[in-house]
């Protein structure tokens, strides 16, 4: 069933035609790669699909729904949520509560409960803060809950990223770049832990990614993009063998 479908998706800045009638769909349950050189328009599809900017034009379509235009906050309430390529943690406030914030749209109490401290609030909060360790304990976190993420080794903090993310509980998750300073023994727990997730909780997985050794091990299938556009997609060994991908990687001449 398809989750994901643009059509015709465009966005300019000024005159710069930062993506071009980018058109794909995505089905639930896959794991796809979108790749390319630097500057190929990649984290604009995702900043588009995610609400952060607007279509210049063309359609963005989640659970047949147009949610192209909504702000950031009503799409992640539909189901769809990100991480990105420069880590945006709550630096100053605890592992447990990043992920206790993300989290908080679920809680099973109102406003009044919160200024009264009812039973229903204090009730509320201890579900909250279990199931958010219980998000913790998926990414081997849970015993340091209370150490500020600004003090996490950086893989760790990628990986409280995800967590925070997940823990909005999401059908969709977009993965921006997320083995980026990652030395190869992380990078490997990373796809394990990507293949972990997307079965633990039911996912449909888009990610952006350099490395290669990530995006041929875990994807089924390769979106690639140059220059605003896509212009190639198929399964890993189409892609490592397609004329224009080595063209858009190393030139002309080695294409």
């Amino acid at each position: 069933m398809t989750l994901l479908e643009l059509q015709g998706l465009s966005k300019s800045f000024g005159g710069l035609a930062a993506v071009r009638s980018a058109s794909l769909e995505v089905n639930t349950g896959d794991l796809i790669g979108l790749i390319g050189p630097n500057g190929a328009g990649k984290t604009t599809v995702f900043n588009l699909i995610s609400g952060f900017y607007t279509p210049t034009s063309g359609s963005i379509r989640f659970r047949g729904e147009e949610i192209g235009g909504l702000k950031a906050h009503q799409v992640a309430n539909r189901g769809v949520a990100r991480t990105f390529q420069n880590i945006r943690l709550f630096r100053e406030l605890t592992i447990l509560e990043n992920v206790r914030i993300a989290h908080h749209p679920y809680a099973a109490y109102s406003l009044a409960d919160s200024i009264l401290h009812s039973r229903r609030y204090r009730d509320g909060e201890r579900r909250l803060r279990a199931e958010a360790l219980e998000y913790l304990a998926t990414f081997g976190l849970q015993g340091r809950a209370e150490t500020l993420a600004k003090n996490l080794p950086y893989g760790e903090q990628r990986r409280l990223e995800i967590a925070r993310a997940l823990s909005t509980r999401p059908s969709l998750l977009l993965l921006d770049e997320p083995a980026a300073g990652m030395n190869p023994q992380e990078t490997v727990a990373l796809m394990q832990l990507i293949e972990f997730i997307r079965e633990r909780f039911e996912l449909t997985i888009v990610l952006i990614e350099h490395q290669m050794r990530v995006v041929m091990g875990i994807c089924q299938h390769i979106l690639v993009m140059d220059f605003g556009e896509i212009i190639a997609r198929g399964d890993p060994q189409e892609i490592q063998r397609n004329p224009r991908v080595i063209e858009a990687y190393l030139g002309q001449q080695a294409g």
